[in-house]
């Protein structure tokens, strides 16, 4: 199940060795995202002047048993009428995984990154093993999410899976093992195993998991996938069921890494100083830094620090688990019966002053900054004249200035200073106008907005190009346009910012309450 990885020829558009009829044609490459709430394929073309997304297709993200059939589907789609792709790619959520048996038969769900079951296994291995020592080693923090923690919580609370397990496949490494018959990863999605250790500064990311943090929950190196290096495809097509669906058999397949980086890979943000801000179900922030930041202060931040898809630099990282999940809950819950179209085109028609209104946008806890897994979604300042339209301009000011919070803290932790520039990207920069323009005026800094409906799928694509070495050394990204222009970004929102910051930290979470009390009572008297 578990072979090694497939170092793919170094062929340059034009040779002779490349697919017959596709010379100075655009390279064609595959991407798939098996993301948290749907998995998506897009058939993307690739040359020097750009990367264009020719096909999209999408399906709610199946349970492990059922992926194959729903990429198969997914991939007729994209497909249908078009030349074999010379790569596949695959980028996925991390953090999420599944035991798999001796045939490689998965044996259950997935276990997600955002079910957090191990949360004692967590405490215990940092206990055990020292918290900081596990942050400096691996860069990330000990929570119940990590992969880590999670096989302790396997192994001692289903004892017979456990006992079957032949090997753990991560998402994208399940995917990889459908097309290719072996079980690979890429460094991105090892990294937030909390069993694969960072590189020291300067050095090329390690091509395996760590024996001795494995050792620690029972498992050995040879029970997860092989890490194939960033320069690396992971190994050629092979089953038939895909060569059918119109892939071509010993096409290199690629592991493109964990999703949010890969989204900013695609977007250009690769060298220091650059940033994203990848909106989907959760929010990344991730800043690409010069040298190496102290991994024990990035995670007192709650934050984690990352080698990013090159395999070069060190990136920060900081998450926001309900951004979009926010925005789904609200429209639920708070939208009075209207339409996300219609609610939001109210929002975009109410101008661009600040609410008086604060939204704390935590459904699930806040990761980063100051992590807090007792907060909770609360709604300061509200008062029975505020319209739906109001409430859900608020909603979206505070994942905004939650977004700003964290950007303020990757600043300090790389030694920025001064506003720069944001790479937006994901589902909801084109879904949702209103939360983008918000976002330019809440933030300081300005923004580059990368229109792409699914630029993880497309970013995955671009990876197996350039790992397929078909694609450099200059490497396109997608196309971008810059945000609302915005004299003073970030002024308006200064105060805002403030009373954000304090509530959700406690600093001012009282004379907040106070106030929304006092309103609420003023409203009732008349």
């Amino acid at each position: 199940m578990n072979g090694g990885p497939r170092q793919p020829d170094a062929t340059a558009p034009g040779r002779p060795d490349e697919p017959p009829g596709r010379a100075g044609a655009p390279f064609l490459s595959v991407g798939i995202d098996l993301g948290t709430t749907n998995t998506k394929a897009a058939l993307v073309a690739v040359d020097e002047s750009g990367v264009r997304v020719r096909a999209l297709a999408s399906a709610p993200t199946p349970e492990p048993d059922a992926v194959k059939p729903v990429l198969l589907a997914l991939l007729r789609q994209v497909l249908r009428g078009a030349p074999a792709p010379d790569a596949v790619g695959i980028a996925s959520m991390a953090e999420t995984g599944v035991p798999l048996g001796r045939s490689g038969e998965p044996l259950g769900p997935w276990l997600r990154w955002n079910s957090h079951p191990a949360g004692a296994e967590a405490d215990e291995l940092s206990r055990r093993l020292g918290r900081d020592h596990l942050v400096a080693a691996t860069g990330v923090r000990p929570t119940g999410k990590v992969p880590l923690a999670t096989w302790a919580w396997l192994r001692a609370n289903r004892p017979d899976q456990w006992t079957e397990m032949a090997a753990w496949a991560g998402a994208a490494d399940l995917v990889c093992h459908l097309l290719t018959g072996r079980l690979c990863t890429d460094h991105t999605l090892a990294g937030r195993t909390m069993a694969y250790r960072l590189p020291d500064p300067g050095r090329p990311v390690p091509d395996g998991f760590d024996a001795d943090l494995l050792a620690e929950v029972g498992l050995r190196p040879e029970q997860l996938p092989t890490v194939v290096p960033p320069d690396g495809a992971a190994a050629p097509l092979r089953d038939p069921d895909f060569v059918a669906c119109g892939l071509r058999a010993g096409t290199p397949v690629v592991v493109a890494g964990h999703d949010h980086p890969v989204g900013a890979y695609a977007g250009g943000v690769r060298e220091p100083g650059d940033v994203a801000d990848s909106l989907g179900t959760a929010e990344a922030v991730l800043s690409v830094v010069a040298g190496a930041p102290d991994p024990i202060e990035v995670a007192r931040a709650g934050m984690s620090s990352v080698v990013p898809v090159s395999g070069r630099h060190r990136a920060i990282l900081a998450g926001s688990s309900s951004a979009g999940a926010t925005v789904g809950w609200w429209l639920a819950h708070e939208s009075a019966g209207v339409t996300a179209a219609e609610l939001f085109g109210r929002v975009l028609e109410s101008g661009d002053r600040p609410s008086d209104v604060i939204v704390l946008p935590y459904l699930r806890g806040r990761q980063a900054p100051a992590p807090d897994p007792a907060a909770r979604l609360r709604i300061l300042g509200r008062r029975p004249a505020h319209t739906p339209a109001d409430l859900a301009r608020a909603m979206l000011e505070g994942l905004c200035l939650q977004t700003r919070w964290m950007l303020r803290e990757q600043a300090r932790l790389a030694g920025r200073t001064g506003p720069g520039t944001v790479t937006l990207l994901g589902g909801a920069v084109a879904g949702n106008p209103a939360w983008v323009r918000i976002k330019a005026h809440v933030l300081t800094d300005a923004l580059r907005v990368v229109p792409a409906d699914e630029p993880v799928a497309a970013g995955a694509a671009l990876v197996a190009a350039v790992r397929a070495h078909r694609v450099g050394p200059v490497v396109p990204a997608l196309d971008w346009r810059p945000g609302p222009a915005v004299a003073g970004a970030g002024v308006d929102y200064d105060q805002p910012f403030a009373r954000f910051v304090a509530a959700a930290t406690g600093t001012g979470a009282s004379t907040a309450e106070a106030t929304d009390q006092e309103e609420r009572s003023r409203d009732r008297n008349g």
